[in-house]
């Protein structure tokens, strides 16, 4: 499958996305774990994550939701990037780079100093992404996830 990225738009929150983000998520989580309780804490209310100053990103191509991502504030300018996912076919074809600049996008639009993300080291290409991206791993200070065994932080200069 071919996909011309100018085919494919950007958006933020709505609540008609709200199935999405659960179905794309849970697809990607099941693929290597079980969805834990703080994944259902989110998942199952997208709108508590705008409520609080963030922001959910949704990559649309031909009216299909093929990809999504967070940004969750965890305190006045610090936000973590959370639940990027892209549907399996789309994978590989810029989706995921898009969906990250929108998250560099939006932190730099609200003065934020730092993105931070909770990870695992066996998803590889994921990690290319973060470092791509100038991601630095931290010290995991964050027991959030059961899966997650790495936390990287990227800091903004505004």
């Amino acid at each position: 499958m071919k996909i011309i990225n100018s085919n494919i738009t950007i958006k933020n929150y709505e609540s008609k996305f709200d199935i999405d983000f659960f179905a794309l998520n849970k697809a990607w989580i099941e693929e290597s774990w079980i969805l834990e309780e703080s994944d259902k804490k989110d998942l199952l209310n997208p709108k508590k994550i705008i409520n609080n100053g963030g922001q959910i990103f949704f990559a649309v191509y031909n009216q299909i939701t093929i990809g999504t991502v967070a940004m969750i504030k965890s305190s006045n300018n610090i936000f973590e990037l959370a639940k990027m996912t892209v549907k399996e076919g789309y994978r590989g074809k810029g989706v995921a780079n898009m969906l990250m600049n929108q998250c560099v996008d939006f932190a730099n639009q609200n003065n934020a100093k730092e993105i931070f993300l909770i990870s695992n080291d066996s998803l590889k290409i994921a990690r290319n992404l973060y470092d791509k991206y100038g991601f630095i791993e931290v010290v995991l200070d964050s027991p959030k996830y059961d899966r997650g065994n790495v936390k990287m932080v990227l800091k903004i200069t505004n």
